[in-house]
């Protein structure tokens, strides 16, 4: 059975909008160069904005900024009082460390829950925001009754935006969690043995119908783009039909990160 996100992300917005209504909001999104896939991800964002009633404050930078002028375009907005949220397009260009860049986005204004000290309260179970594609993952299993105590997941992917605050979110739902990633020995033995499959390492469907057991549940987060510019996740359909359940790509987790971002901005505005 295939599951979506249509649903869960107009919910989320319809929260979002009553929210806007009582607080306005505002998100400052900042863009460096014209990367296509980064243009389409800050497109969508503009459009739930608009669609929600939150201002979204889209900035665009040439590529060849340096990180100093970066950093400083990034104080403007942690000193403006009218911005409630910061959110800083991925992947940056080569030559400026993203880690420093989004280190210097004031952790109250994070919406994307990357700044270290937001990660920290994670570990620590106090985090107020997490980062949205974990969310994502979370609310989809949530809204499709998929219990997570007591169940075997395997993360394949662990990167500290999705694997690894995924992983520390289904550890505080009581999960027990393995991550996974290119060096791991017998991947295919690992995600065989799991009830819940998270495949989040970007390559065009990695996982195969022979990895995976009619029983499962797996989660897509994967978004990769073929030289004619058709979305693909990280898991083939073939294993998806073999699933129990399987999440969409397009149409899945994706749309709900979106969401997530704007929900984390309703957070981080009503503290």
């Amino acid at each position: 059975m295939l599951i979506y996100g249509k649903e869960i992300r107009e919910k989320i917005k319809n929260e979002i909008a009553r929210a806007a209504e009582q607080q306005p909001m505002t998100l400052a999104v900042i863009v460096v160069g014209q990367e296509k896939a980064s243009q389409s991800y800050v497109n969508s964002i503009v459009r739930f904005g608009e669609e929600a009633g939150v201002k979204v404050d889209k900035v665009e930078l040439n590529a060849n900024i340096t990180e100093d002028s970066l950093i400083a375009c990034i104080n403007e907005y942690n000193h403006n009082e009218l911005v409630d949220g910061i959110m800083l397009q991925t992947p940056l260009p080569e030559g400026i460390n993203t880690e420093r860049v989004i280190d210097a986005i004031a952790f109250t204004k994070d919406v994307e829950g990357l700044h270290n000290t937001n990660l920290g309260m994670l570990a620590a179970k106090k985090a107020s925001v997490a980062p949205a594609t974990p969310k994502a993952v979370m609310r989809i299993l949530k809204e499709h009754d998929i219990i997570l105590e007591g169940k075997k997941v395997c993360i394949i992917g662990r990167s500290t935006v999705v694997g690894l605050p995924l992983a520390l979110m289904m550890i505080h739902a009581s999960a027990t969690v393995t991550v996974c990633h290119s060096k791991t020995a017998r991947l295919a033995d690992e995600i065989r043995s799991a009830d819940i499959v998270v495949a989040a390492m970007g390559r065009i469907n990695f996982v195969t119908a022979d990895m995976i057991g009619s029983e499962q549940v797996i989660i897509d987060v994967g978004t990769n783009f073929d030289s004619s510019g058709k979305m693909f996740g990280d898991i083939s359909p073939e294993a998806k039909e073999k699933a129990a359940v399987a999440s969409a790509v397009p149409g899945g987790v994706g749309l709900i990160t979106v969401a997530e971002l704007f929900d984390n901005l309703r957070i981080l505005k009503a503290q």
